[in-house]
């Protein structure tokens, strides 16, 4: 409440219900609990359906008003491909959404001062970064407290391929964000330290931590079968870039030649998107017949339901010394509440999978990954026949959509109180 009256928010996330990104429905979830009265600017693809099978609701139900604004491409097909590559700006600054950012707020801005600004605080949720940039010109334009929401590090991402004229744009334009955003909040303190430790204690100062979410509700009816028949190790989601399955294949084609007795019985999926020629790999060939098994993408409902039906579910990572990455897909990992395993480097998920009570491996050390998965498929075995939630209660509680939305809540609280206090 302000002045007793309800808080009215100005939300700026170009993923929102109904889409199907893991994006959009961890933010409408986090929006819809927050508990204020929602004004949303969000984006459509003009080329592309979004479906109506999203977890989060069509309509979030503190919404009063959304502005819906279109994005097409400049370019698409093999001349997207060749822009990417060989042109410095070309969807990298800060990613392929710059022209949409641009006329959003242009229009955004145009329907507040129709609305005479009746907004109390404003909220924007990078990825994409340049939902971030929209936020920076209304911020401009009409000073409004501005919580800035980073589901990922922007210039430091290893996964983000900058050219060096493009990193250049990217670093002024997140220091111009950074330095205007009254608060700053990431999902990771790794990725907060990676990001705040280029900049003045000042800002520092302002940077806080806010974990992806999960609702209980959502897996509320999901039965686990997999106690009979085979024991089933899922992962669930892409492969790209550097991180790709091979360090698990790697594994079990060591263990299927000195262990065979104990892949007996083993399936192991892939749930998700997978590059032709990860598929075809000779590694794959090599494996015994049905131990690996290839299965394409889900929607976000059916991803639910094969995590609480595993009985050992995988996280994958790339190698790296650290990693500040905490995927939401851990965290709806946590909320089925399977055992889980991680291959994972040092940093975010290697420690939340340890604080849960599970066994994690370094995607660099093959050793440590035939050791952590032999002990895991010799646990499943020993503990089979149980269905009680796994992983500690407490740690699991962190992660709930009710104890993250009332501190999202409070984080909003904190912003409008730094604004009126100058």
């Amino acid at each position: 409440m302000l002045d007793g009256n309800p808080v009215r928010m100005l939300a700026v996330s170009f993923m929102l219900p109904p889409m199907l990104y893991p994006q959009a429905i961890q933010i409408g979830r986090l929006l819809e609990g927050s508990g204020v009265d929602l004004v949303t600017v969000s984006g459509r693809f003009s080329n592309v359906s979004e479906g109506s099978n999203s977890m989060g609701p069509q309509v979030l139900k503190n919404l009063q008003h959304r502005l819906e604004f279109p994005h097409q491409a400049p370019l698409s097909g093999l001349a997207h491909r060749i822009a990417m590559r060989v042109a410095p700006f070309y969807g990298r600054s800060p990613d392929e959404f710059v022209r949409w950012s641009r006329h959003t707020a242009i229009h955004t801005c145009e329907w507040l001062n129709a609305q005479g600004r009746e907004i109390d605080v404003l909220a924007t949720f990078g990825e994409p970064m340049s939902d971030h940039l929209v936020g920076l010109q209304i911020k401009k334009k009409f000073g409004l407290p501005w919580l800035a929401h980073f589901s990922d590090p922007w210039v430091d991402n290893p996964f983000r391929k900058f050219q060096p004229l493009a990193n250049l744009c990217n670093r002024k334009l997140e220091a111009q964000v950074i330095a205007a955003a009254d608060s700053l909040v990431f999902t990771s303190e790794e990725t907060r330290q990676m990001v705040m430790s280029k900049y003045p204690e000042a800002w520092k100062s302002k940077a806080l931590v806010l974990p992806h979410s999960f609702r209980a509700g959502d897996f509320a009816g999901n039965q686990r079968v997999s106690d009979a028949g085979d024991i089933v190790l899922r992962y669930l989601g892409n492969f790209y870039g550097h991180r790709t399955p091979f360090p698990l294949i790697s594994s079990l084609e060591r263990l299927a030649k000195t262990y065979p007795e104990l892949l007996r019985g083993v399936r192991v999926e892939l749930v998700g998107g997978l590059s032709g020629w990860m598929r075809w790999h000779p590694a794959i060939k090599r494996l015994p017949p049905g131990l690996l098994v290839f299965r394409g993408s889900v929607p976000y409902r059916n991803s639910l339901e094969l995590m609480s039906d595993a009985d050992l579910l995988l996280v994958i990572d790339a190698p790296a010394k650290t990693s500040v990455f905490l995927p939401s897909k851990l965290v709806d990992y946590v909320g089925a509440a399977r055992p889980i395993l991680g291959i994972v480097p040092p940093g975010a998920s290697d420690k939340l999978i340890r604080r849960l009570g599970g066994l994690t491996a370094d995607p660099s050390s093959p050793m440590d990954i035939d050791a952590a998965l032999s002990s895991s498929i010799r646990n499943i075995r020993e503990m089979r026949e149980s269905n009680a939630p796994w992983g500690d209660a407490a740690v699991r509680a962190e992660f709930e959509i009710q104890r993250v939305a009332t501190s999202f809540r409070s984080m909003l609280d904190t912003t409008m109180q730094k604004a009126r206090n100058g």
